[in-house]
């Protein structure tokens, strides 16, 4: 997959170090990015995806710690161009809220942890992207809200499910998860579902290393 230009990493209080990320991953990975804290003004998840995907390429962002509205902000910070599109699973409204025929396209659920509508909903976004997209991409902004409200079978069913229909489209998988509120097992099983992890450490500064281990031989 080709490299994509990324802003400068840096805001006013933090630099992200992201020399040890690959310059590629190959088409169809999966990549999990394990971090300390939630770090969500950073939107990490954002900011690799976009590492590795072209501009054009389409984005679903299931998001349960951050709203709807902030995501898009960010997204739309982080790549400027106003090539790609993009959908999003808000998983912090108080009901089931459709809001497809606007500029991003919107899926508002009452709880992270209804495993079933959210792979419904990244479906629907996907048909209603499908129109202008490529690729679409699918980035779950962070699965430990999820994993909160829901068994760790369940989750991985599910990822496991947008993983193989990723694959088949050459689209990536990208999410995140708070590696400090998990213990190994839940860290284990989801290592097993990933082609690389992104491990976010931070430094005596305060600012991120990030340091990319493959999983898989690709």
């Amino acid at each position: 997959m080709n490299h994509s230009k990324v802003d400068d990493w840096t805001t006013d209080d933090v630099s992200i170090d992201c020399d040890e990320l690959p310059e590629t991953v190959p088409d169809g990975a999966t990549l999990c990015i394990a971090k300390p804290t939630p770090l969500t003004e950073l939107a990490l998840p954002l900011r690799i995806t976009n590492r590795y995907a072209n501009s054009a390429d389409c984005r679903i962002i299931v998001t349960s710690s951050v709203s709807a509205e902030e995501t898009i902000r960010q997204q739309e910070l982080i790549v400027q161009s106003g090539e790609s599109r993009l959908g999003v699973v808000d998983t912090t409204g108080e009901e089931r809220l459709d809001a497809l025929y606007q500029e991003n396209p919107t899926i508002f659920l009452p709880r992270p942890g209804d495993l079933a509508q959210i792979s419904i909903a990244v479906e629907e976004l996907e048909e209603s992207l499908s129109s202008s997209c490529s690729k679409t991409h699918v980035v779950l902004r962070s699965l430990t809200p999820i994993l909160a409200e829901s068994s760790l079978d369940g989750v991985r069913s599910i990822l496991e499910r947008i993983i193989e229909h990723q694959r088949s489209n050459s689209s990536l998988t990208v999410f995140s998860v708070e590696y400090t509120e998990h213990g190994k097992a839940t860290m284990t099983a989801l290592k097993k579902l990933v082609d690389g992890i992104v491990w976010i450490e931070q430094t005596t500064t305060d600012d991120l290393q990030l340091n990319y281990r493959r999983v898989r031989n690709l």
